[in-house]
């Protein structure tokens, strides 16, 4: 976590019922390394949880928070000080979005003698509730399959209010428009994201997911326009239709049931302070932060 993020933490945990407030904290017992470190990760999860952007834009903020400080703080909170946490908040991270099943991942910090053995043992698509912000416009669906994923427009693109030819149009997206998908619907449509919010939704074969070009010795055009960047009157000159979409409205967030990914990871930690191993499940959110369960 960047060090303001810190400073808000330790405020949080300072004004919900400690009591005797920041200063006694070094006298107290029941306030260890160990304790605090569970307190403080839980307390990040709760702030940063708030602060959601377009795609997996807090994963790494959520896995520091808490997975290094909350759900692992009383045992690795206990050994690890908190760069080493942060640090191996940032492998884990990596672990989840890149690493094989069976693969191992091996971590080492940088100013103590602690090491880590990282490794996912089980991936598995499961149906959970997650939270979903939409325009107030836009339809709700009962279900969908999360992607949290770059997406592009293929052909030109209508943007409906619900998964549906009849349903209204809001607005349209241009050949090559960037956007994030948060996810596809039952019938093949696919929930178009802007800053983490849907504003509607394109039917799926009409888009494709964004693979970035190969790297050239000098761009061979501009790049797309991408819809989280844009507001109505710049992406009117780039030929992408917004006007009918209430960017300033207040959006709706709900609980759906979507199918997502989970993934158990096994760690095995050294460091002076001892040996200890465990397992946690992570499950991706609706804006792709993985979420311990």
């Amino acid at each position: 976590m960047k060090p303001l993020k810190k400073f808000a933490v330790l405020g949080l945990v300072c004004t919900t019922g400690m009591g005797a407030g920041c200063t006694a904290m070094s006298q107290n017992e029941w306030l260890n390394q160990e304790n605090v470190g569970t307190i403080i990760g839980a307390a990040a999860g709760v702030l940063v949880g708030s602060q959601i952007g377009g795609g997996n834009g807090r994963t790494a903020a959520m896995i520091a928070g808490a997975l290094a400080g909350g759900m692992l703080g009383k045992t690795i909170g206990s050994k690890l000080d908190q760069r080493d946490r942060d640090a191996l908040a940032a492998q884990t991270q990596s672990v989840l979005d890149t690493a094989q099943d069976g693969q191992v991942t091996t971590w080492t910090s940088t100013h103590s003698d602690a090491q880590a053995r990282i490794v996912p043992v089980s991936t598995e698509k499961q149906e959970r509730q997650v939270s979903i912000k939409r325009l107030p416009t836009i339809q709700a669906v009962p279900s969908m399959a999360l992607l949290n994923k770059p997406y592009q427009a293929v052909k030109s693109a209508n943007i409906r209010n619900a998964p549906d030819q009849s349903a209204d149009k809001v607005g349209g997206l241009a050949v090559g428009t960037r956007f994030t998908a948060i996810g596809r619907t039952d019938n093949n449509w696919i929930m178009v994201g802007r800053k983490g919010v849907s504003v509607g939704y394109v039917y799926a074969p009409l888009v494709e997911p964004f693979k970035a070009p190969i790297a050239q010795a000098k761009p061979a055009q501009a790049p797309a326009s991408d819809l989280d960047t844009l507001d109505v009157a710049s992406a009117k000159q780039k030929g992408i239709d917004l006007d009918a979409i209430d960017l300033d409205a207040t959006p709706v967030e709900e609980m759906l049931t979507a199918q997502t990914t989970c993934r158990t990871v096994n760690y095995s930690i050294s460091s002076k302070s001892g040996n200890d191993q465990q397992s946690v499940k992570a499950c991706q959110a609706a804006d792709g932060a993985w979420e311990l369960i």
